[in-house]
């Protein structure tokens, strides 16, 4: 599966992931595919089979996942079967979770593989079964690639792997001390030598011990596949996530704070506020908070719009984002015109990232009333409160969560990381680094606050706790 993988993502390039549960179908780089849901992986490191899940078990796209299920029923496979699983006593739970999908893509003999982030609640699990997409023969690069990969994930010897490549293939291998080889068809020779559980060395060669045949071989191609030039193409402009990285947390923590005024002084009590546009202020049972329409948000129709008069607002942001005249003209994000969101993965991440971001930098809090967003400037909510760790790894949980599905995978690492010491440093925490590259910590007294990341810089878990000692 190692090896097919890495051929789909040479075919089908990373990109804008949207998905079709009722063709059921995948879009990535513009490349729309027969897909089908596995699973959804939580933030909260849990991982729900879509045979469980509510939103996705009675829709076509989600009938593989019940293929597993019956799989595991036949055979006691007791993951299979279970409808949540937690994974957080792996290292890693979100990676946990990949090779969870690597594993149904074997075991259901997929094409490939695609991960798609999901507003702010977390991934979905898809596997790839479009004959469109080739098996994959196999090339020098990418079979040494695949066996050593193979090797690493499994636990045990790594005999078994590479058995299981070389019956791929229709291969009758043959076995000497510490190494196999085969024929692949036309003759080309591959020996792979064998240490315990690691591969050690990995040869191919041609029929005479020459440069293999299959090194000049043609790479493979898609046969077939529907090009979707109007699928979700664009990203959240580097530029723009820079400064949302930077505001978002602080921002959760603004909202909370004026939530907790609200309560403690116009007697709020989670009744929704009513907004009164003439007053220009939302309007509480107790009283009402001065503020200013910043946008609105259409589900249904795929649109953001900001509201009349928030230029200076906006300006902020541009500012914040270090934009001349010219980059503006490239940016619809911040100009007065509607925003067509269906250009991009996560709609919904989409409308709060740049509002919420455009509030914070303006000085303001952020607030919505279902897709209406305010920014209320009360000079009253001057105050955050004191420093609450509980509420902190609130604030980063919720500000990575909206920001991971619009973060490309070269940028994950730097904009998770800048998202958690910047609000370190504007709660006036010290930020450490002791942990690197697992964690950095944001230091207050005897405590910390930990943020971990996974491998591509994706927040695993935020927890508090005794400086240098165990998480609470």
């Amino acid at each position: 599966m190692c090896e097919q993988l890495d051929l789909f993502d040479s075919l089908v390039p990373a990109g804008v992931v949207s998905f079709d549960r009722d063709e059921p179908s995948v879009t990535r780089s513009g490349i729309t595919l027969r897909a089908h849901v596995v699973g959804t992986y939580a933030l909260d490191g849990t991982l729900m089979w879509a045979w469980a899940n509510e939103s996705y078990r009675d829709s076509l796209i989600a009938v593989r996942s019940q293929e597993l299920r019956e799989l595991g029923e036949r055979s006691g496979i007791p993951e299979l079967t279970e409808p949540l699983l937690d994974l957080n006593h792996f290292p890693d739970p979100r990676l946990a979770a990949d090779h969870l999908l690597l594993m149904s893509m074997g075991l259901l003999d997929a094409r490939g593989a695609v991960i798609c982030a999901v507003n702010e609640q977390g991934r979905l699990l898809m596997v790839v079964d479009d004959p469109a997409v080739p098996r994959a023969e196999p090339r020098p690069v990418r079979l040494t690639t695949a066996l050593r990969n193979g090797a690493a994930l499994l636990p045990g010897p790594a005999l078994a792997p590479v058995k299981g490549w070389f019956a791929r293939h229709g291969i009758d291998p043959v076995y000497g001390p510490g190494r196999v080889e085969g024929v692949l068809d036309g003759g080309d020779r591959v020996v792979v030598s064998l240490e315990g559980e690691e591969v050690t060395g990995v040869e191919v060669t041609g029929p005479d011990g020459t440069a293999p045949g299959c090194r000049t071989a043609g790479e493979q191609q898609l046969e077939g596949a529907r090009r979707s030039p109007g699928a979700p193409h664009r990203t959240f402009p580097r530029p723009l996530l820079a400064v949302a990285a930077r505001e978002m947390a602080f921002s959760i923590l603004r909202t909370r704070a004026m939530v907790s005024y609200a309560d403690d002084h116009l007697a709020f009590a989670g009744r929704a506020p009513v907004w009164d546009g003439e007053a220009e202020e939302l309007r509480f049972p107790g009283g009402g908070l001065t503020a200013r329409r910043l946008g609105s948000y259409d589900a249904e129709e795929g649109w953001f719009r900001w509201a009349p008069e928030t230029e200076d607002i906006r300006e902020c942001f541009r500012e914040a984002a270090g934009l001349d005249s010219a980059d503006v003209e490239t940016m619809p994000e911040l100009s007065g015109d509607q925003l067509d969101l269906t250009a991009y993965g996560p709609r919904e991440a989409v409308a709060v990232a740049l509002a919420r971001t455009a509030a914070n930098v303006a000085g303001h809090t952020f607030t919505s009333l279902g897709n209406d967003f305010f920014a209320v400037t009360d000079e009253r909510l001057t105050d955050t409160g004191a420093l609450d760790l509980d509420g902190a790894v609130a604030d980063i949980r919720g500000g990575g969560s909206w920001l991971h599905g619009l973060v490309e995978q070269e940028a994950r690492n730097e904009t998770m990381r800048s998202l958690a010491q910047a609000y370190f440093e504007r709660l006036g925490m010290q930020v450490w680094r002791y942990g690197e590259p697992d964690f950095i910590s944001g230091v207050t007294g005897l405590y910390e606050v930990r943020v971990y990341f996974a491998p591509d810089g994706t927040i695993t878990q935020v927890a508090p706790g005794m400086l240098m000692g165990a998480p609470m």
